[in-house]
């Protein structure tokens, strides 16, 4: 599955792809939405959810293997707590995927443990502007004008 590049339309294949594989996740409803579609409050979320899609969608591992994982880590995580307090579907998923990615030897968990621990060990906006909030307004120069006066 070939996705488009950021800010462009995702072709409707593609997008009736990914909602047939989320509708077939088990505990799908626990996935965060907004407006009906699937939302993501970190940017690590989506990371994950395409990585898990696209492998699949490569023939790494079947969907239902994938789907498997998840219903066991959302299992494990409801019998060790007795709350949603720290719920997350996301962290399930992660988990699912690492679990399934390691099974396979896709993955290194000593690779992963290094590679997470130099991840937090850097400070959040290292290499990142820090992010703006409010509305930007892109306006094209016009032939023979110059950036406007201050």
């Amino acid at each position: 599955m070939t996705l488009p590049p950021m800010n462009e339309v995702v072709p409707p294949e593609v997008r009736e792809r990914l909602e047939r594989l989320v509708d077939e996740l088990p505990y799908n409803e626990e996935i965060p939405r907004r407006s009906g579609d699937v939302a993501f409050n970190h940017a690590w979320e989506i990371r994950a959810f395409a990585i898990a899609t696209a492998m699949a969608d490569d023939g790494a591992f079947d969907w239902p293997e994938f789907q498997g994982e998840l219903i066991r880590s959302v299992q494990a995580w409801e019998s060790n707590n007795d709350s949603t307090t720290g719920w997350s579907y996301y962290d399930r998923w992660m988990e699912a995927l690492e679990k399934l990615l390691g099974d396979k030897g896709m993955l290194d968990a000593e690779e992963l443990d290094r590679r997470t621990a130099e991840v937090l060990a850097t400070p959040a906006n290292t290499h990142h502007h820090p992010p703006a909030r409010e509305p930007v307004a892109i306006v094209p120069s016009r032939a023979g004008e110059g950036r406007p006066h201050e």
